[in-house]
């Protein structure tokens, strides 16, 4: 595969595209550029001595989301991404990209049967909306919607931590999920830090005085 060429026809069809109105442009191209980041990097964890599959698994995070926002946007973006991949693979690897593509977000129904590689792709797209990204998603989507800094307190101290349970259930491999409750635990630092300076009260200001 051209990957270079690859790469660049991400771009122009996804660089300046958002995925929902209150979204910032080319959200879903930089999403998929940290999702080939972090799927290479699970995978070298994982399976650290296969690398035969590594330009596939990239070239399906590029284009994973492709048709998000659509209903079934996993099955209707492995048909979009075969139209316009299948002059830049073969198709052994136009097969390989789609199947990864059409389940990459079905983490219940076939689960017992995918293969390591739609697994570390499924975890990969998983992890990289949580941890900071996850703050960052959450405050230009309370900023679209009119929220009060008091709903993004609330958000953040009470409901998010209500989640982590089903996030942790639908992640595939034991360090992946040792990576899930680090970013929880961050987000959850962060936001009792958010909390108490929302209240205009100085945070860890003993440790301040101590120093």
């Amino acid at each position: 595969m051209d990957m270079v060429a690859i790469k660049q026809l991400t771009y122009e069809l996804l660089g300046n595209k958002n995925s929902h109105p209150w979204k910032e442009k080319g959200n879903k191209y930089y999403h998929g550029e940290r999702v080939a980041s972090l799927v290479i990097s699970l995978r070298k964890l994982i399976l650290p001595e296969d690398d035969s599959h590594d330009d596939i698994l990239t070239v399906a995070a590029w284009f994973h989301d492709i048709s998000n926002g659509e209903d079934h946007h996993g099955e209707v973006g492995a048909v979009k991404a075969r139209e316009v991949l299948r002059e830049y693979c073969t198709k052994e690897e136009l097969d390989e990209i789609c199947v990864i593509i059409s389940v990459h977000d079905d983490r219940y129904h076939g689960r017992d049967t995918y293969s390591d590689y739609i697994k570390l792709q499924q975890d990969a797209d998983l992890l990289d909306h949580f941890g900071s990204y996850d703050i960052w998603m959450h405050f230009i989507y309370s900023s679209a919607h009119g929220l009060a800094f008091n709903n993004v307190i609330d958000w953040l101290v009470n409901e998010r931590p209500k989640d982590d349970e089903k996030y942790l259930s639908e992640l595939n491999f034991e360090i992946s999920r040792k990576i899930y409750k680090e970013k929880s635990d961050f987000v959850k630092s962060f936001a009792e830090r958010f909390r108490t300076e929302g209240s205009g009260q100085f945070w860890n200001l003993s440790t301040i005085l101590a120093d």
